[in-house]
């Protein structure tokens, strides 16, 4: 007997049309979820918490979530290549140790200040950058290896302690409100911003989506691949830097454990809005949604009496459940 592939040509058909269809409710349901649980967390708060719906309980949102959404805006342009940058909760601690150590060696504020951002500029240049592109070496390896060098290096320069500062337009930026809001929540919108014109509207933007959704076929078209994916890493480090110069003024100190976890903090934010890890696919916007998820989820959990201690698993639940989700869209 003898059996033939093309019998039953229809059913065939019919099978790859259901697989399909399968693989489009599948996208679909995947790209919900993350918005209903978004609305379902929110209308959960609104509901059992009095002072979830107070401006100010939202104010305290936006405040809390404005350091991560600049950390995460950086990451996003990393992911967006096809990378991700273990190292911005370390280069935050290190742009704070840096600036502390510096005001207290007698520099004006405003050079100590330049001085720390160019430094982390730096580092993301030479230690992330030209390492990952020229070098070959994988973006895990070598930014999990500037994780343990920059903040073993916060631990000497700080000597283990905690160094006191005295800056008052840090404490102001920081702590203060302009209009009534905080002015953490305008600097990060500022940023916000500026990533969205970045990405919409230069050419840069539009050559890491494109580095990102194909490099081989990016760099057969004559786009500068690794100049392109080493100019990201160099601006999450800038926006990392930022980022501790701005918890140095919140705490009026440098701590050695400034910016830890924010690494995963982040990471978790840019994939729970919808950012694709293969890379090529995403925006600034859903970074945005992504903070805001972690922002009100933290917030809730601290309403509800929460140990503080548990916003680490709850970022890392997110971080496992956005690749999870991530996958399920790929397959």
């Amino acid at each position: 007997m003898t059996l033939s592939l093309d019998e039953n040509p229809q059913s065939a058909d019919d099978a790859v049309a259901d697989l399909r269809r399968r693989r489009r409710l599948s996208n679909r349901l995947g790209q919900m979820a993350f918005p209903l649980a978004l609305v379902a967390m929110t209308v959960f708060g609104l509901l059992a918490y009095p002072t979830f719906r107070s401006l100010d309980g939202l104010l305290n949102v936006l405040s809390f979530s404005s350091i991560l959404l600049i950390v995460a805006l950086g990451q996003t342009l990393v992911v967006l290549g096809r990378g991700a940058d273990l190292s911005v909760g370390s280069m935050a601690g290190l742009s704070g140790a840096v600036f502390a150590t510096l005001l207290a060696a007698g520099w004006p504020m405003w050079t100590a200040i330049v001085a720390a951002i160019l430094l982390g500029g730096l580092i993301g240049l030479v230690a992330n950058g030209l390492l990952i592109t020229k070098v070959g070496i994988s973006f895990l390896i070598v930014t999990l290896g500037t994780f343990s060098i920059l903040r073993s290096q916060v631990q000497v320069i700080l000597g283990g302690q905690s160094t006191t500062v005295d800056a008052p337009f840090l404490d102001e930026v920081a702590n203060g409100r302009s209009l009534g809001v905080p002015n953490l929540v305008w600097i990060a919108a500022v940023i916000y911003l500026l990533v969205v014109f970045v990405l919409r509207s230069t050419g840069y933007g539009r050559a890491l989506y494109a580095v990102g959704s194909n490099p081989v076929a990016a760099r057969l078209a004559g786009l500068p691949v690794d100049r392109v994916i080493t100019v990201s890493y160099i601006i999450c480090a800038i926006l990392a830097s930022v980022a501790g110069l701005l918890i140095v003024g919140q705490l009026g100190s440098a701590q050695p454990t400034a910016g830890a976890g924010l690494e995963l903090s982040a990471l978790a934010a840019v994939l729970l809005g919808g950012t694709r890890f293969s890379g090529g696919n995403g925006n600034a916007t859903r970074t945005l949604f992504g903070v805001l998820f972690l922002g009100i989820l933290n917030n809730l959990l601290f309403i509800a009496g929460v140990s503080s201690f548990w916003q680490g698993t709850a970022s890392g639940a997110a971080l496992i459940a956005a690749v999870a989700v991530d996958r399920s869209r790929k397959e």
